[in-house]
């Protein structure tokens, strides 16, 4: 049972490892661009560029198959039916709430009243 949770672990964090590459290469690619590396930068530079070759394609496919969603026909869309579902008709209904608590309130106070004030309960 240990090593099965030892690879799980594992796993979880190299996912969140190249969650986080994903998301500063997408944070540095929006912002201004950053000159090419030097030639003598050494062997980090080649890992940067090779995780920056291999992860960039996948951020800008992600981003353009997720633009639908965040256009303004999707908000306007789901704002208009959530309007029609829940808001459309909550004047009347806020209307008639309010008549028949105060029909209630009404009624349960003539009811406290003693006979001699108020007269015989309708």
């Amino acid at each position: 049972m240990a090593p099965l949770s030892r690879r799980f672990w594992a796993g979880s964090i190299l996912g969140y490892g190249v969650l986080f590459l994903a998301l500063v290469l997408a944070c540095s690619s929006s912002a201004s661009p950053s000159p090419p590396p030097a030639p003598d930068g050494g062997r980090w530079s080649l890992v940067r560029t090779r995780v920056k070759e291999l992860v960039e394609p996948l951020v800008t496919g992600t981003k353009d198959r997720w633009r639908w969603f965040w256009g303004p026909s999707t908000l306007r869309g789901f704002m208009q039916t959530y309007y029609e579902d829940h808001l459309q008709d909550v004047g009347p209904r806020t209307q008639a709430w309010l008549a028949s608590s105060k029909d209630r309130l009404l009624e349960r106070t003539r009811s406290l009243c003693p006979r001699l004030l108020c007269g015989t309960p309708s």
